[in-house]
Parts: structure tokens; sequence; C-alpha cells
């Protein structure tokens, strides 16, 4: 596995944690979500697009998704800054 690879699993296993708390609906599929370098370099290290792919199936809107996703990625030791994008 890579860094990003890694990445990408807490961010599916960060998903799936708010589906389990009833903030996501259940059923939603996680193939679509990446995680990558950002286009400017100034914008960080890695960027998803869960929010994104992730907002119209379930019905809610990115930033809302993007907040949840941030404050759970926080928690992660590994982690040390989480921003969200807009």
């Amino acid at each position: 596995m890579n860094l990003f690879a890694d990445i990408r699993a807490l961010v599916i296993d960060c998903l799936t944690d708010l589906t389990t708390e009833g903030v996501l609906p259940a059923g939603l599929a996680f193939d679509n979500v990446a995680v990558e370098p950002p286009r400017d370099a100034a914008h960080g290290d890695m960027a998803t697009n869960a929010a994104m792919v992730l907002a119209k199936p379930a019905g809610a809107k990115p930033r809302d998704i993007a907040d949840a996703l941030a404050a759970k990625l926080a928690d992660d030791a590994r982690i040390v800054s989480v921003e969200v994008a807009g």
C-alpha cells in the first residue's frame, strides 16, 4: 500500500462510522471516493472527493458531509490537520 491508499482506507472507515451513526444513509457505495494530491499544492498534501461524490446519493449538502468527515479525520492521531475547502 502507499500513503494515498492508506489515507483512502481511513476516509472509508470514517464514512462507514458516519453511516453507522446515522449521519449518512445506509447503502452508499464508496467505490468512487478518491484521495489524491490537490491540483494546487498550496491547498495541502491530500484531497478527497468524498463529499462531492456522496452528496447526491446521500441527499445531503456536500459541505455537511465534508464537515462531518473532517471532524472524524481530525480525531485520528495520524492526521495533522484537516480543512474543508470553500
